[in-house]
């Protein structure tokens, strides 16, 4: 399924257009994929359960770069996680969150779907007083690319990885 990134205020490399994601796609690896059960409604606070499912992403992805081989990728990818999970559950419209984690030779995927919600979910300027609304402006900050459904239903970022040292070099 072609996927359109969020229109961008202005141009920058993050808003890439339409791409394809496929974590099917020939070379794709998968790591995890994890669908849970929402706890809050629609539009209401998150639950103290569903607040403990970002921590539970970061972790798992954590582990999941050192088992490729990633670790320097992963302080960057546990925030990437914890704002696209905790994005699914604040606005998302379905009853569960789905959180995915894959790769190719040449880029990592996080992708979180949650059934849509308000649109295609973009960056905004939160006030200085404001406590939230920066979310997805870390994630065009530190993602190499990263976009949305036009519906909203599944937000994505990509993280380039670096290619092998020739000879297979140490790690």
């Amino acid at each position: 399924m072609p996927i359109t990134t969020a229109p961008p205020h202005s141009a920058t490399r993050h808003h890439i257009g339409a791409i394809a994601l496929d974590s099917r796609a020939p070379g794709a690896v998968a790591g995890f994929e994890v669908r849970v059960a929402r706890t809050s409604g629609c539009g209401e606070s998150m639950s103290a359960q569903d607040r403990t499912w970002p921590g539970l992403m970061r972790r798992a992805g954590r582990a999941h770069l050192g088992i490729w081989g990633l670790e320097g990728l992963a302080d960057t990818v546990e925030l990437l996680m914890s704002e696209l999970v905790t994005n699914g559950f604040q606005h998302g419209s379905g009853d569960t969150v789905g959180v995915r984690l894959w790769r190719t030779e040449t880029y990592l995927c996080v992708e979180v779907s949650s059934g849509g919600g308000e649109g295609t979910p973009c960056p905004r300027e939160a006030g200085p007083l404001e406590e939230s609304g920066r979310g997805l402006g870390l994630v065009a900050v530190l993602a190499d690319a990263w976009g949305a459904t036009p519906d909203g239903a599944r937000t994505w970022c990509l993280l380039a990885v670096a290619a092998a040292p020739a000879g297979g070099g140490d790690r």
